[in-house]
């Protein structure tokens, strides 16, 4: 295994796997894009200007997203050695060539098509046939930013001109959000982590539940879809698909070529949690398939609300900040509850959603 390991980003996931790379014995050092940093005592910090002496300081580098200058990943991928792979970044990071990726592996997704302007969509919406339309920019606009509805209360003239170009999906009845999280090594072998329920608010991940209750047979669809896409792609690393299930049917939501959210639960939950198997596999180590005794659950903490009081045993809970400036909405940390008894970690776990949120 690789002992120096590069991290594009500076945030709360580059802080996460650093810690899981320092545990690991690795040496670290981080590339701050355009972040106020939250590294401090994890590892060396270069700026873009100083990029080859960030090169020249790893074995192997990761990011902590995607939307990365292509000059930095091309570099990073030539000079040293990137996972995931650039390919997989460039074509994941955009929701159209995203979108597209699913259609050519016969992945579901609701129907879509791009607009790149007002006209394009005026154009492209009746294609749809439904009385709503969710509009996203292509690149960027998570946590509900970036999105629109369009329907008898939102025209298309409301989307801003810098919102093009943007994609369009018919909208669908959702039952429940589900996400799942593989990691595959260098040598192709897969392995992937229990699914997960998301508790959703405003478009922004308050709480996920694991393991989630849904029927075995959708657990492996969504594995197959996560293994069929990882193999195409040649994937090194971690990666998060998120699904809508309509008509008791899985539909591909979104996809995050990286440590993500929905997987935050598995810090303390299980040894080889996401941010420990995403290091391991950028450096080279093969995959661990992770074993989740009991369950988990973990709620997001936003703004400045925190609970009032925790529960006593025989359920766990792990608290982790991620030293970041409170503004509203912005996920300052995370709370993980976990236990023997799922039916008691999901009950304490949507009483701490109501608290909070």
């Amino acid at each position: 295994m690789k002992q120096r390991l590069g991290i594009i980003g500076c945030g709360q996931l580059s802080q996460m796997m650093a810690e899981a790379a320092r545990r690991l014995g690795a040496q670290v050092a981080f590339l701050c894009v355009d972040e106020t940093p939250v590294v401090a005592g994890l590892g060396l910090v270069y700026l873009p200007e100083q990029l080859d002496e960030f090169l020249a300081a790893c074995d192997a580098i990761t990011v902590e997203r995607e939307s990365i200058p292509d000059d930095i990943l091309c570099r990073a991928a030539e000079e040293v050695g990137l996972a995931p792979g650039y390919e997989a970044l460039v074509v994941l990071r955009q929701r159209d060539t995203q979108k597209a990726m699913l259609d050519e592996l016969a992945i579901p997704t609701a129907p879509w098509g791009t607009a790149n302007t007002a006209q394009d969509l005026g154009e492209l919406l009746p294609t749809f046939g439904g009385e709503y339309v969710r509009c996203k920019r292509i690149l960027g606009g998570y946590d509900g930013g970036g999105q629109w509805r369009v329907g008898d209360q939102l025209s298309i003239e409301h989307i801003p001109e810098e919102g093009y170009p943007l994609i369009a999906e018919a909208e669908i009845s959702i039952e429940r959000e589900l996400a799942i999280i593989i990691g595959r090594d260098e040598q192709g072998n897969c392995a992937c982590y229990p699914m997960t329920e998301n508790a959703m608010r405003d478009g922004i991940l308050i709480g996920s539940f694991v393991p989630a209750d849904v029927p075995e047979l959708l657990v492996a669809e969504a594995q197959e879809y996560a293994t069929r896409l990882v193999n195409r792609m040649g994937y090194v690393g971690v990666l998060a698909i998120e699904f809508f299930v309509t008509g008791g049917e899985l539909v591909v939501n979104e996809i995050a070529p990286r440590v993500h959210n929905t997987g935050h639960w598995s810090i303390g939950a299980i040894g080889a949690d996401q941010f420990t198997q995403h290091v391991r596999l950028v450096l080279g180590a093969p995959v661990i398939h992770p074993q989740l005794d009991g369950a988990a659950a973990m709620v997001n903490l936003l703004d400045r609300m925190l609970p009032q009081t925790m529960p006593d045993g025989p359920l766990r809970t792990l608290i982790q900040t991620y030293g970041k400036g409170i503004r509203k909405g912005r996920k300052l940390g995370h709370i993980t509850v976990m236990g023997d008894d799922a039916v008691a970690v999901r009950d304490y776990a949507e009483q701490l959603i109501n608290e909070l949120h």
